[in-house]
């Protein structure tokens, strides 16, 4: 039975079944929305004792068997431990949602993305095939997008959106590739049977595929120099940050890093490149948190510290790395989810998120404030909490690396952990303090709570970091979960051992130590936002990168003007003088004497002229006339006509060459286009066009000239035996497809199964310029000013175009003022 295949189906049936429901108008749809993931989380926990005993669980779906393509699915230990935490934690998001965009319209069609978005990355973390690993990538992106972009008139949350969908598909594409490298030096695309595959690290294309690998995973985990688009979503509501920015998507990277890790691991650009941008991500992400006023701001440069902190973890070999992994995914997750919850909590009930103005929520939001002050001392590393262990194991994995590998490099990174475990309590002390517990706020004006939650918008957080809190009292559960994991990310059998507390030890005395000195950041904590505030916002990495897409923007705007500046008879002319161009080089390439032979035979291949080809030479004839009688037209319906004529001439030439399906074609386009193009120029008014210049003209002859010459060429090559390069391939095709294709029709076989990717490839352009016209049609320019929403500043103010009556796209780009003039291009000079 397919059941991880099922698992996904219903999820993504869920949140179909949501946005159809209309979930806003029902009371109880959060508890409804929340049982199946769930349900989910309860499975998997019964999948616990199996997988420690070394099981899997696999389902294949058999998609294209020629090339190999297929649905592969496993669960092993690393795959248990996400699908619990996408899933466990899935639920309590789908519960919270619905009290935080209550009476919301559009709550629906969030639960629908919320679960594609679920979906995508449990079908992630469990595939077992390259190519199922990348859609379900490109599939968290694409959710992802539009969760951030969810308030779209908001300019913040559409940056946030753009800049997202540009790092994290960019580096998926990447990955794309570095995936189909270790398939092909693997033999297999596999990803169980490429783990297991020994020697892939002495293979001459593997620093290419590791780079690339690499590359994907740092743009989903926010890696430097990609951290700031995390930040930058923030824009996206409370829910979606909580579950894509805290606990899932983000963790995408370090998934792929840690599947991965038994077969790529030892080499060193796998370790300098993990030890460096992981480490320089954890210390940058750590300083920048503390600078920071908004509550998910400082909490988003938390988490790309963490992720730092993970990523560097895997350049090391050996079990107590793997063991600060797991152990810091999971603490990670049950305790930066919460606190993002709470920040939507508080951000509902006081209007504003920003740390100035709060003060004393203890008092009016009791229950969110007890759930924030349990994750915040975990995030601080505070014993006897999990994320005091996570910190624990993290600093014996790098002692350990210290005294049995590498001094210099251990104590160095040793060093950077403290650094950043001293800033992980500054921060987490002033965010507790200065939002939870101090007296009065700081503003003129401090926030008061006009909006008390209900008990369902703050059982999520509250349940989840009590699990979280009480992990640590159920070391053998624990145990279980981070057995198999560990053993995943080493490729080898793992004995785990963990402890709340082991005495004192130097790790002990050095964490404690983080803990005093980042009490002292904390205290220092005026005096070094001061400092930072004195770094220029214009050597942000998003000012940067804004600056790069519009340099972007402004290179395409001149290459579209050096190219399609110009008339559309330019253009066209310039196409056919570079196919012509080809044709001639491809001629001079020939033997002259093998082409002087082949003449007579591509004029006359049988020798007999005037039986067989007479008919052929009177519908060229008859083509000519009419192709010239278009040119010479003085009106609209004759050169229509005359046209028509031109597609007549095609039809019987397909029907002399017995080519009925083709001539039937031919023959309904032609009277449909003739039809068409007489409707729509008898509603457009005449023009009357300017006179062609005689240099216009010359331009015109020779590119028809050439465009003659170009055809003829081609038909001499395809009917010159001598002038062959090599075979046909008709013969193939009239052989086989009865045979291989199934199909008589040997046109058709063609275009839907020995070329279907071509006519897939046709199909999707035609889709795609179908959705721009209808994108264009929608557009505000096109609307009336009612149906048209306001757009937002990034104040949430409306813009002044928006206040002042006239449609503003929404988008970045915005179209032309609807009384544009339209400037009519002079033919004789391309101005």
């Amino acid at each position: 039975m397919p059941v991880l295949p099922i698992n996904l189906a219903i999820l993504a049936g869920t949140g179909l079944i949501l946005w159809v429901m209309r979930p806003h108008e029902k009371r109880f749809m959060g508890w409804l929305a929340a049982l199946p993931p769930g349900l989910m989380t309860a499975w998997l926990f019964l999948q616990i004792p199996a997988i420690e005993q070394g099981a899997t669980i696999s389902t294949v779906l058999t998609w294209v068997p020629s090339l190999g393509i297929e649905f592969s699915f496993r669960l092993d230990g690393l795959a248990l431990l996400f699908g619990l935490i996408i899933t466990g934690i899935g639920a309590g998001v789908a519960l919270y949602t619905h009290d935080y965009l209550e009476r919301d319209p559009r709550q629906g069609y969030f639960y629908a993305l919320l679960f594609i978005f679920m979906t995508s990355m449990l079908g992630l973390v469990w595939a077992d095939n390259l190519l199922t690993l990348f859609i379900f990538w490109e599939g968290t992106s694409i959710s992802s997008y539009l969760l951030i972009g969810f308030n779209d008139t908001e300019a913040q949350a559409r940056t946030g959106a753009r800049n997202a969908l540009i790092i994290t598909a960019g580096g998926g594409l990447a990955m794309l590739a570095g995936l189909v490298l270790l398939g092909q030096q693997a033999g297999t695309y596999s990803v169980s049977e490429i783990v297991a595959t020994p020697g892939l690290t002495s293979l001459a294309l593997y620093p290419a595929a590791v780079i690339l690998v690499m590359a994907g995973a740092f743009t989903k985990s926010a890696q430097f120099p990609f951290q700031f688009w995390l930040p930058g979503a923030m824009a996206a509501p409370t829910p979606a940050s909580a579950y894509l920015h805290s606990a899932t998507m983000v963790k995408a990277g370090i998934y792929l890093l840690a599947r991965f890790h038994p077969a790529l691991h030892d080499s060193p650009i796998w370790f300098w490149g993990l030890l460096g941008f992981g480490g320089l991500t954890m210390l940058i992400g750590a300083v920048a948190a503390m600078g920071q006023w908004d509550i998910k701001g400082l909490l988003a440069y938390a988490t790309v510290s963490e992720l730092g902190v993970l990523t560097m973890l895997l350049a090391f070999d050996g079990q107590a790395a793997a063991v600060a992994v797991t152990v810091g995914i999971l603490a990670h997750a049950l305790y930066k989810g919460p606190l993002f919850l709470v920040a939507g909590i508080v951000d509902h009930a006081t209007g504003t998120r920003d740390i100035r103005q709060l003060a004393a929520l203890w008092r009016n939001l009791p229950w969110p404030s007890a759930a924030g002050i349990l994750a915040g001392l975990s995030m601080a590393g505070l014993p006897p909490l999990l994320g005091f262990m996570a910190k624990e194991t993290l600093l014996e994995s790098l002692l350990h690396f210290a005294e049995h590998t590498d001094p210099t490099v251990g104590w160095l990174a040793l060093g950077a952990a403290l650094i950043a475990g001293a800033l992980f309590v500054a921060y987490s002390f002033s965010l507790l303090w200065e939002v939870f517990l101090r007296r009065e706020a700081n503003a003129v004006e401090q926030a008061q709570v006009h909006h008390r939650p209900r008990f369902s918008f703050f059982i999520a957080p509250l349940a989840l970091v009590l699990i979280g809190t009480a992990a640590p009292w159920s070391l053998s559960l624990l145990t279980s979960i981070a057995s198999p994991t560990v053993a995943s990310i080493t490729g080898s059998q793992a004995e785990v051992h963990l402890a709340i507390l082991e005495g004192l030890t130097p790790v002990f005395v050095m964490s404690m130590t983080a803990i005093v000195v980042g009490a002292g950041i904390f205290l220092a904590r005026r005096s070094m936002r001061r400092l930072l505030s004195l770094y220029p916002a214009s050597l942000g990495g998003a000012n940067l990168f804004q600056q790069a897409l519009d340099g972007l923007f402004q290179v395409a705007g001149w290459v579209e003007y050096v190219l399609q500046g110009r008339a559309l008879a330019t253009h066209a002319g310039f196409t056919v003088l570079a196919g012509l161009s080809a044709l001639l080089f491809a001629i001079t390439r020939l033997n002259p004497s093998d082409m002087i032979p082949a003449l007579p035979a591509a004029v006359d291949p049988s020798g007999t002229f005037l039986s067989n080809v007479f008919p052929e030479m009177v519908l060229a004839f008859l083509a000519i006339i009419a192709a010239l009688s278009v040119a010479r037209a003085q009106t609209r319906l004759g050169a229509i006509i005359s046209l028509g004529v031109v597609g007549i001439a095609v039809t019987l030439f397909y029907v002399l060459f017995s080519a009925p399906d083709l001539a039937l074609t031919q023959l309904l386009i032609e009277v449909l286009t003739v039809v068409l193009l007489v409707l729509v120029f008898a509603k457009v008014p005449p023009d009357r066009l300017p006179p062609i210049g005689l240099r216009r003209q010359a331009f015109v002859l020779f590119v028809s000239l050439a465009a003659g010459l170009f055809g003829f060429g081609l038909v001499l090559f395809n009917v010159a035996p001598a002038l062959h390069v090599a075979d046909s391939i008709s013969g193939f095709y009239l052989a086989n497809s009865l045979s291989q294709a199934h199909g008589a029709n040997v046109v058709n076989v063609i275009l839907v199964d020995f070329r279907g990717f071509d006519t897939m490839g046709e199909i999707t352009v035609l889709a795609i310029a179908a959705l721009g016209g209808y994108a264009l049609l929608r557009a505000p320019r096109f609307l009336s000013p009612d149906t048209v929403r306001p757009v937002k500043d990034r104040r949430g103010r409306p813009s002044k175009a928006s206040s002042a009556g006239q449609p503003v796209a929404v988008g970045e780009a915005h179209l032309a003022p609807a009384d544009t003039t339209v400037v009519a291009v002079d033919p004789e000079t391309d101005e």
